[in-house]
């Protein structure tokens, strides 16, 4: 028996007792239920069974083709099923995670654009500790961390909650709606990550005595004479100050601007001096290095008197990857982009801080695909996957 549904951008189904799932198509779409009306129609068993498999063949998706021809930086290696990056007719030796294979083809499956997930694989490449790994037998363990990482599903329990409750929604699709990715990918290749952190309301001023006191950040405005309530001057994000939830003034000191210490502003690179400050052991937790997650990461340090930020990741300055999903990546360097309680006085696009052209992504990718062995043009491609055969 063969059966057919249609659900959004798939036809999902089963033929011959088999489950199957391919992307919708019209064309697709009626050569099944044209061999399903046929199928139901058979009279003997040779008949039934030329029939399915002529619809199996329906079920075969080439996904080789596709990318290639609307993603000229990727090259598949036929022998192996490998997926590489590309720069001209030079093709990197690192194949890609299969977790980041899955992310295009489930990108190109919900037509959704692949080129930021691209150009987060280059700029991986780029990645200092990236080479140094591979070279000591671990970069391979080191990417499928990465992009294991990145793939992590969050699921929002309390809008799950309010889903079924408010708008009467299932369990199974409350879960639906209320799962997302635990970390987001911007169109220039960075990663959108969290940071939690402690609001600093003082700060020091001296008077023409040059006698110091510590005074709020934030200025008086009015009393209420009954309750003894202050209200204050609104000020924007960037006037604010923060530091580490956890380490406060512990740790390494990191520049914020023009300053060097263990502060944390909004519209401001954070950057450790070096590596050597870094733990870049994917098998150790709560070291040195700048720390951030995923949504998974933040759920754990919701408690009172934090602030929570949005925060760029540039993923050739990622040091370490020590837990899938939950836990907390360990950075050269990151970018502060907002606090969620307050107003930010100017905008912030990723794009500023990506800093990158499209003529310096040509140049990105030559240079991540020279740190690999990269295979010597399309010649020495073609004699590595026959000798594969």
């Amino acid at each position: 028996m063969i059966t057919i549904n249609v659900m959004g951008d798939h036809i999902n189904g089963s033929a011959n007792n088999e489950q199957f799932g391919v992307p919708y198509t019209e064309e697709k779409h009626k050569a099944m239920v044209a061999l399903q009306v046929k199928a139901d129609k058979a009279e003997t068993p040779k008949a039934y069974a030329a029939i399915v498999e002529e619809f199996q063949q329906l079920l075969v998706v080439d996904y080789t083709a596709t990318i290639e021809s609307e993603c000229p930086n990727i090259h598949i290696n036929k022998a192996t099923g490998t997926y590489h990056l590309k720069s001209g007719e030079v093709v990197s030796s690192i194949p890609m995670p299969q977790a980041l294979v899955d992310r295009v083809l489930e990108s190109m499956d919900k037509k959704i654009d692949f080129e930021p997930l691209i150009k987060m694989w280059t700029r991986w490449l780029r990645n200092p500790i990236l080479r140094k790994k591979t070279e000591e037998g671990y970069g391979e363990d080191f990417s499928n961390r990465m992009f294991e990482y990145i793939n992590a599903d969050y699921v929002d329990n309390d809008l799950a909650v309010s889903l079924m409750e408010d708008e009467g929604l299932g369990y199974e699709l409350s879960i639906e709606r209320a799962t997302t990715k635990q970390v987001g990918i911007t169109v220039e290749g960075l990663l959108r990550t969290f940071k939690v952190s402690r609001e600093i309301h003082s700060k020091f001023t001296m008077d023409d005595k040059g006698d110091t006191s510590l005074v709020d950040r934030q200025q008086a405005t009015s009393i209420d004479p009954d309750s003894g309530e202050i209200t204050y001057d609104e000020i924007s994000n960037e006037e604010r100050l923060f530091e580490p939830a956890i380490m406060g003034t512990g740790g390494d000191a990191f520049d914020c601007g023009n300053t060097s210490g263990h502060f944390i502003k909004v519209g401001q690179a954070h950057r450790l001096s070096d590596w050597s400050k870094v733990d870049t052991d994917d098998h150790r937790s709560c070291v040195r290095g700048l720390h951030c997650g995923g949504l998974g990461y933040i759920k754990g340090y919701e408690y009172v008197n934090t602030e929570t930020h949005n925060i760029l990741v540039d993923p050739s300055n990622i040091g370490a990857v020590p837990m899938a999903g939950d836990g907390a990546i360990r950075v050269l360097e990151y970018y502060v982009l907002d606090a969620f309680s307050g107003i930010n006085g100017a905008i912030y696009h990723s794009s500023t801080y990506a800093a990158q052209s499209d003529d310096k992504w040509v140049e990105d990718r030559k240079e991540a695909i020279e740190h690999f062995g990269e295979l010597q043009g399309d010649l020495q491609v073609a004699k590595d996957e026959l000798s594969a055969l």
